[in-house]
């Protein structure tokens, strides 16, 4: 078990902190744990609830003690267990009446390289004692330890439930702090330590049915008991003197990306990261793996080998030996796995991959492949597990493996969507030829383009997808955008890399919703739209000989917004977004703005950020990225506002805008943080238009008075009994008043 323990400590540290999970489900939990030996038993390590003068929870009326009842408990599974061959356990303290710290319990569980432990407890309520009663289980909420102990908890609860108590189930609970760590300080520090743990609550102190077990020395016997027949049936624990010989068993442990390899997972656990894509497509997958199978006095062994995009299906391997390749970052699609030998006349193996884009595909087995070729499609995790010939077989309704249709040869460069409803294409599109849909309303949510040429070098992509914008430039034969999302492609760009981009340029045109068929963008260029939400819905791709003739018209591949922005009107509430240099408010029905959003729709890197002058609080904090800047509710008028861009986008462009203000009506325009509006007037602004200008390019109309100062009278009575008058421009106004509360009191004019 020492190999394995290693492997805990060596991921706790980085997933204690960064992965969330998902629970196993519930068809495949259950299975059994790596088998124990004579030179390696089984550590674990039982830990009594409270002690000392910690009586823990206790009612008085009804006699329970909760101290005293998990010592009971923890006796009697202590005892129970130590019926069984090659365990070895340990209690955290000696007697009842000792007290120890909860890091020094989980400290001797380290210090003995325990491989699982349990804390033992009773409950209780503040609500109604009468219909709150039963046990639970508490686990960890961080995989891999989350995946491997669920089953055990959930044996526990039915093993209590079975003596007469409620089972009110497997629970978690996440820190307050680190929301994706674990509440209970022995749980969070087993998991530091590479420790699988449970907190075991047995009954309730102050039910009065739940009393009744804990006050019968009979009952705390049963309990205990029951914990331990758990513990045995999840280490495949051996009766002590019978002739059984246990059954074989597998260990899986994956490499992945970035993270290395994770703790070794027993039979029918997860190896590798169980999450479900939410808002995070940067999850980590499948580098490589290995599996070890622990025969018991059969013969035979176990073999496998995976596929990856660039270098197809590997070698087989045999069991303890690597599979992938640790040292490139190329992720593998596919699996097969294999039993030889006098084992596989009894055994039958069973294995499933779990990916983001599809979660847990079908189980294949003996040696038939697992996973998704061509689709860019990667795992994420493995499950393996050994049944019986004859026993029940794991079944889905999924497919366990999908291979694309390749283009031919001849073909230059090959390329597959995901499609809205239809899912992946099952064939591979090719020079020109059209993937998508037209006329149907489609979205394109994913992509997968490889280049096949035969010259050396690749094919590079980038989508701007729903939700996430420009998302990461990935390489030949990777997902572009997601699948299982609902989120639609809105623009791509494609470039070629090494020699391939020396004899070639590569060419692609998208056909928008709205628009049908764009021109040919390329090298690289993005093609598709930006800022209007507006779906791509098909694709064609070409390559063409270095300098040759485009395909077709190249005059307008891609429509983008630059800029959007919405704003609250008095009574009307928020208008709809417009773009570039648009309208947004009203003229001539006194209507004042109440708050603003702004976006950066450029698709250049960098953020805008806004802030206003807002009637009753003056200049308010800066915000960025479509925040709202105002407040909405309270009736408030807006009367001034300053913009300007950051990153990349403030290299590349000048941000104007102009306001009507009341009174004076459409004012010049200010640029790049100037203030427009107007100041000590009580003037409401009633509409805006934003727009972006080449860097030092020309400016869009007058910008002689973007901004009316209230307190000019008073500038002009002090320069007559002023000796020096500083000269005031906007960008030491912006400067000095960092104190996003304050009004500034200079400004031009």
């Amino acid at each position: 078990m020492k190999a394995r323990k290693i492997f805990f400590k060596f991921i706790a540290v980085v997933t204690s902190i960064v992965m969330c999970f998902a629970l196993l489900p519930d068809e495949y939990m259950g299975t059994i744990v790596a088998q124990a030996s004579t030179n390696d038993p089984i550590v674990v390590v039982l830990d009594p609830g409270h002690g000392g003068n910690d009586n823990g929870a206790c009612n008085g009326s009804l006699g329970t003690n909760e101290k005293n009842s998990n010592w009971e408990m923890t006796l009697a599974c202590k005892a129970y267990l130590e019926n069984y061959e090659n365990v070895k356990v340990i209690l955290t303290r000696e007697n009842r009446d000792e007290y120890s710290s909860l890091s020094s319990r989980v400290q001797i569980a380290e210090a003995n390289e325990a491989d699982l432990f349990v804390s033992l407890h009773s409950n209780s309520t503040s609500h109604d004692v009468s219909a709150v009663n039963g046990c639970e289980v508490y686990r960890s909420v961080v995989e891999p330890f989350a995946s491997n102990t669920h089953q055990l908890a959930a044996d526990i609860c039915t093993n209590l439930s079975a003596l007469g108590l409620t089972n009110r189930g497997v629970k978690t609970r996440k820190s307050t702090i680190l929301p994706d760590d674990d509440y209970y300080t022995v749980i969070a520090d087993c998991v530091m330590s590479g420790i699988p743990s449970l907190i075991v609550e047995h009954a309730f102190v102050n039910n009065k049915f739940d009393a009744e077990f804990l006050n019968s020395p009979s009952k705390l016997k049963s309990m205990g008991e029951a914990d331990a027949k758990a513990i045995a049936k999840y280490f495949n624990l051996k009766w002590k003197g019978t002739s059984d010989t246990g059954l074989p068993t597998v260990e899986t442990t994956a490499y992945m990306q970035d993270y290395g390899w994770t703790a070794t997972s027993p039979s029918g656990m997860a190896a590798g990261f169980v999450t479900y894509r939410t808002n995070d497509h940067r999850d980590k997958q499948l580098q490589a793996f290995k599996i070890d199978l622990n025969n018991e006095g059969i013969s035979g062994n176990i073999e496998y080998q995976a596929y990856s995009s660039n270098t197809g299906w590997q070698s087989m391997v045999s069991g303890g030996n690597v599979a992938g390749n640790t040292l490139s970052n190329k992720l593998l699609e596919a699996v097969k796995i294999n039993l030889t030998g006098d084992i596989s006349s009894i055994y039958d193996v069973y294995y499933r991959v779990y990916t983001g884009q599809s979660g847990w595909l079908g189980w294949a087995s003996n040696g038939y492949p697992a996973g998704k070729i061509g689709f860019g499609t990667e795992i994420k995790a493995l499950q393996v597990r050994l049944i019986k010939k004859g026993s029940d077989a794991p079944i889905s309704n999924v497919s366990s493996f999908l291979e694309v249709i390749k283009a031919p040869q001849t073909a230059k460069i090959a390329y597959i969507t995901h499609i809205q409803s239809y899912g992946w294409e099952v064939a591979e599109a090719y020079d020109g030829i059209t993937s998508g849909t037209s006329g149907q309303s489609k979205r394109l949510e994913g992509i997968v383009i490889r280049n096949n040429t035969g010259v050396p070098g690749d094919v590079e992509y980038q989508v701007h997808c729903e939700t996430y914008g420009w998302m990461n430039w990935v390489t030949g034969g990777e997902l572009a955008g997601t699948s299982g999302e609902s989120k639609r492609l809105e623009a791509i760009r494609i470039k070629l890399t090494g020699e391939v981009s020396e004899k070639y340029d590569v060419y692609y045109r998208v056909h928008a919703e709205g628009y049908g068929w764009l021109d040919w963008a390329k090298n690289g260029d993005p093609a598709g739209t930006s800022g209007e939400s507006k779906r791509l819905e098909a694709i064609e791709i070409v390559l063409v000989e270095k300098n040759g003739a485009a395909p077709g018209s190249t005059e307008r591949p891609y429509v983008t917004k630059l800029v959007t922005y919405q704003t609250h009107v008095e009574k009307y509430g928020w208008q709809k977004f417009v773009s570039d240099g648009s309208s947004s408010g009203t003229s001539g029905e006194s209507k004042r703005l109440e708050g603003i959003r702004i976006k950066n729709a450029s698709g250049v890197s960098g953020s805008i950020r806004y802030r206003v002058h807002c009637e009753k609080y003056g200049w308010m904090n800066w915000v960025y990225d479509g925040g709202m800047a105002g407040t909405t509710g309270e009736s408030k008028r807006l009367e001034g506002i300053s913009i300007e861009l950051t990153g990349e986008a403030a290299e590349t462009y000048d941000v104007y805008y102009r306001v009507h203000c009341e009174t004076f009506g459409w004012l010049d325009w200010a640029k790049n943080g100037e203030l427009a509006g107007s100041e000590g007037l009580s003037k409401r602004l009633e509409a805006i238009q934003i727009v972006y200008v080449p860097k030092n390019g020309p400016a869009p109309g007058s910008t002689v008075r973007p901004y009316v100062n209230g307190n000019a009278k008073e500038q002009e009575t002090t320069e007559a009994t002023t000796e020096t008058v500083p000269e005031t421009t906007v960008e030491n106004v912006v400067e000095n008043n960092n104190d996003s509360t304050a009004s500034p009191t200079d400004a031009i004019q």
